[in-house]
């Protein structure tokens, strides 16, 4: 044999075998192996997830698989979960982020990446998982330091390159409901920081500071509570160029059997938390998703100096379009045209409470939003059929589907933060602006409105909603100088599982009967899921809302 071919065929089968097989995870031997930390409480352990209904969720069909590319190390609760050493990455009986961080960092990033995960459900900031380890805790930060040097120290044993990355937090929710305790989170979580940055010898680790969310029971009754914690969390960030913020409140939240909002995310906001956590990192990392530019590349689809009739649809969770899947639209024959661009209709939103929105207009068509859409395509395409051709029809879309009864006063809340009305009407005044010069006769021809689902479970807020609306009402009309302003309201569907359902559109009614600039759009005809309006349920609604509109025209 060619002495050169032996050679090159021993040097090859060395660099083969030193690619590293760790439970039948490939570590290709001069890649660097990232490794993150998972750490909080309940709705970090994974609380009410359940991972044979992952399926259930069109976008995240086959998000259950066992990642074998990914390394898993983890305790969880009372060490009554643990990995005793690392494993492929696969859902548990209840799973937290980590099962959608690692499947879309992975699909972004070309290097491996490992997770240590330690959580335990009920824990405080103050004692359990503080560093000094006062009597009174669980303990958690040296257990969460060993897990982490054994974790390293197995990687170190196989030969695996690695370096610390982050830490993904989700914490605060029992610091939150103790006012002996929440005015010292801010404090309390950075000396938890720089604790571990120096036993990690890591001065530069960046932590992912996941937020409380506001869409769950706390966003009502200890509403003034969250208000407080949220400032400390605003604080830690303040504090440190390294804390990241990763906005939760428009995510799904699971809802009890009674109407009642949980206490955690569920299945679906778990799915979704995961992603919100890699998207901060991937951001960081240079590496976004990057949603297609939508907007209009030849100027907008209307002739000069057109009448242009603008729409505002705004609300909370179905009217953002939770539980409705941009993915089903064309399981629905009538309505499949509808997942593609209306590209004679003009669209601009702002979702989630700013989460993400539009700067141009765009097309009207499904939103790159969590998978998601409201009535606003079946609504654009029935006023299209309906309106002159010559004309133009835009709609202004403002939702926050976390968002409650008192974010929208329009003299504002006492968390400050949580204010919409400001953001809500600068937002429709601009859109009508921007087409008056750019030379369009526009008119706002009216505002759509579903009642917040929260509000209509929670008795204090359902008791008042009347009233809230007639304030919201009259303020808008005021503020954007159209005192005969018409608002089509749509009523709480009798199936869906919010508690006062009845009492709520009985007030609505009686609102209407008294004054004639509100339309109440009837809604239980419609089809409507576990709960909420869903898929079909949406499309139908906004078919409604649209023939409310041409009905009074």
């Amino acid at each position: 044999m060619n002495p050169f071919f032996f050679r090159k065929t021993i040097v090859s089968a060395v660099v083969l075998i030193a690619s590293v097989f760790i439970m039948s995870n490939v570590v290709i031997a001069d890649e660097v192996t990232r490794v993150f930390l998972f750490a909080g409480q309940s709705n970090m352990v994974g609380s009410d997830a359940n991972a044979n209904r992952i399926d259930d969720y069109p976008n995240f069909k086959g998000a259950g698989a066992p990642q074998s590319d990914v390394l898993f190390s983890y305790i969880l609760g009372n060490r009554d979960e643990a990995s005793n050493g690392w494993v492929p990455l696969t859902p548990l009986r209840a799973f937290g982020p980590e099962v959608t961080f690692a499947r879309r960092v992975r699909k972004q990033a070309a290097f491996p990446i490992a997770i240590i995960k330690s959580a335990v459900g009920g824990t405080t900031m103050a004692f359990d998982w503080n560093p000094a380890a006062p009597d009174k805790g669980q303990k958690l930060y040296p257990r969460t330091l060993k897990l982490i040097r054994d974790s390293l120290a197995e990687l170190d044993k196989r030969g695996v390159r690695y370096q610390l990355e982050a830490v993904m937090w989700h914490q605060g929710e029992n610091d939150m409901l103790d006012r002996t305790l929440y005015k010292q989170y801010a404090e309390g979580l950075t000396t938890l920081i720089a604790r571990l940055r120096a036993d990690l010898k890591t001065p530069e680790l960046k932590w992912y500071l996941g937020e409380v969310s506001e869409k769950g029971i706390w966003g009502m009754d200890h509403r003034s509570n969250l208000g407080i914690f949220r400032q400390q969390q605003e604080q830690a960030l303040k504090d440190d160029p390294l804390v990241r913020w990763v906005p939760t409140s428009h995510l799904a939240f699971e809802v009890m059997g009674n109407g009642q909002p949980h206490y955690h995310f569920g299945t679906q906001g778990l799915l979704q938390m995961g992603e919100a956590f890699a998207d901060a990192y991937l951001r960081d990392l240079g590496k976004p998703l990057v949603a297609p530019d939508r907007s209009f590349k030849q100027g907008l689809p209307i002739a000069k100096s057109a009448r242009v009739h603008l729409f505002v649809l705004a609300g909370q969770r179905n009217m953002e379009g939770e539980d409705s899947f941009v993915s089903e639209i064309e399981q629905q024959p009538s309505y499949a045209p509808l997942a593609k661009d209306q590209s004679d209709n003009l669209f601009r939103y702002s979702l989630g409470g700013g989460v993400t929105s539009s700067s141009e207009w765009e097309p009207l068509g499904p939103v790159e939003f969590l998978g998601n859409f409201g009535p606003e395509l079946s609504f654009g395409a029935r006023l299209r059929k309906s309106i002159d051709a010559s004309d133009g029809v835009a709609i202004v879309k403002f939702t926050h589907s976390g968002a409650q009864g008192p974010d929208w006063f329009p003299n504002g809340s006492p968390e400050s933060h949580r204010n919409l009305y400001s953001k809500f009407i600068n937002f429709v005044r601009a859109a009508q602006v921007d087409l008056q010069q750019r030379g369009f006769d526009c008119r706002l021809e009216g505002i759509f409105w579903h009642p917040g689902e929260n509000d209509t479970y929670f008795a204090p807020y359902s008791r008042n909603i009347a009233e809230w609306l007639k304030q919201l009402i009259d303020r808008t009309q005021a503020d954007l100088s159209q005192p005969d302003l018409p608002w089509f309201i749509s009523e709480q569907h009798e199936r869906s599982p919010w508690g006062n359902i009845k009492a709520v559109n009985a007030a609505l009614n009686k609102l209407a009967d008294t004054d004639p600039r509100i339309t109440i759009i009837r809604t239980s005809g419609l089809p409507h899921g576990r709960h909420h309006f869903g898929t079909a349920g949406t499309l139908m609604l906004g078919d409604e809302m649209a023939d409310a509109y041409l009905k009074k025209r």
